[in-house]
């Protein structure tokens, strides 16, 4: 004997794979729409950094003392001095590297002086030396 049950069984089915993507659209679309805010209070010393080491062979040497006093491959040179000596460096090889050693103490300006000659007078590579940590 079998025993049938005559009412129907109405129950709700709710599918929860559109919830699901549209929470996961969601979580994608504010990680990536997230603006990340850089501290300016972080306390660092410039001069120090670890690299890579690269090998350079042509290169001219600029130093930035601390009181100012700027030399290029041994030769102290004045303000008004350096374009010229730059530009009769540039002549004389026109693909050399700029490596730019310049004090810790020595001032900002200086330091930003010397790569603007740099760049006027056309050297696209420019070294800046520092410490390895």
């Amino acid at each position: 004997m079998k025993f049938t049950d005559n009412k129907k069984s109405s129950g709700v089915d709710v599918n929860l794979t559109p919830l699901i993507d549209v929470v996961f659209l969601l979580l994608i679309f504010f990680m990536v729409s997230t603006t990340f805010i850089y501290s300016d209070a972080l306390k660092i010393q410039l001069p120090k950094a670890k690299g890579e080491n690269a090998e350079i062979k042509d290169n001219i040497n600029i130093v930035v003392t601390s009181n100012g006093e700027i030399s290029i491959n041994g030769d102290v040179i004045s303000k008004a001095g350096l374009e010229s000596k730059l530009r009769s460096l540039k002549e004389q090889n026109p693909e050399a590297t700029v490596i730019l050693q310049a004090d810790k103490s020595s001032t900002h300006g200086d330091v930003v002086f010397v790569m603007d000659y740099c760049k006027r007078v056309g050297f696209d590579k420019l070294a800046i030396a520092t410490e390895n940590r």
